[in-house]
């Protein structure tokens, strides 16, 4: 019995196949990739900025902070020689701080408006004329 040697032609033909239909779908998968619609990637979240609000005073104020973009508004409690610190979206505001006593005057309230930008920090000192300022300690 006699074994024949393998057939040079047979897979010299099977090697130009397999490349050649390697090249072909690696052709199509990049012809077909182009087509199709990239993937939107959302911005990176922006860090907040950051609003100190320091009461000099012995009054207790209300502070609304309202979004100009968005008109939601926050309303807070602020009791008197206290601080509240507050982390918000950078952008337009409006504040509004009103003093709360037992005979409320026109001139303990007012409205401003406020550009906040993101990683930055604000103070904001609540004062009126007869206010005692805090310790320089509390100055930070």
């Amino acid at each position: 019995m006699e074994i024949a040697p393998p057939r040079a032609s047979r897979s010299l033909l099977w090697i130009v196949f397999s490349a050649l239909l390697f090249l072909a779908m690696l052709a199509g998968g990049l012809f077909f990739s182009g087509c199709a619609a990239p993937v939107p990637v959302p911005p990176p979240a922006l860090p907040p900025a950051h609003l100190v609000v320091i009461n000099e005073t012995d009054y207790e104020w209300q502070l609304t902070v309202t979004r100009v973009s968005g008109k939601t508004a926050q309303a807070y409690r602020l009791q008197s020689r206290a601080t509240l610190s507050l982390e918000l979206a950078g952008g337009d505001y409006e504040i509004e701080q009103t003093a709360l006593s037992e005979n409320p005057a026109p001139e303990l309230s007012r409205k401003l408006p406020v550009r906040l930008d993101s990683n930055q920090t604000y103070r904001w000192r609540l004062m009126t004329l007869l206010s005692e300022p805090t310790a320089p300690a509390d100055y930070k």
